[in-house]
């Protein structure tokens, strides 16, 4: 098996949403045991990826700002993907 192969894992889409240019996903590694919220602001290009235990992943995806204000995530980096 080649390294490629052994270390590529696939994601699970869960939820997606949209609201104007924000594009929040929610998705599932089930190697891993852990979600992913993705926000995407398709008017600055940016992007915002924020990894949260299984327990806050409603949350996370629900509330993504917020969410990534609690992780530490710079401000500036959470208002150009608002």
């Amino acid at each position: 098996m080649a390294l490629s192969e052994r270390t590529r894992r696939e994601l699970l889409e869960v939820a997606r949403r949209e609201q104007g240019p924000v594009e929040v996903a929610l998705f599932w590694d089930p190697d891993l045991a852990s979600a992913t919220v993705v926000v995407w602001n398709w008017s600055s290009g940016a992007c915002l990826r924020l990894q949260a235990d299984p327990e806050e992943a409603k949350y996370a995806y629900t509330h993504p700002y917020a969410y990534a204000a609690t992780r530490g995530v710079p401000a500036r980096d959470v208002l150009l993907a608002a």
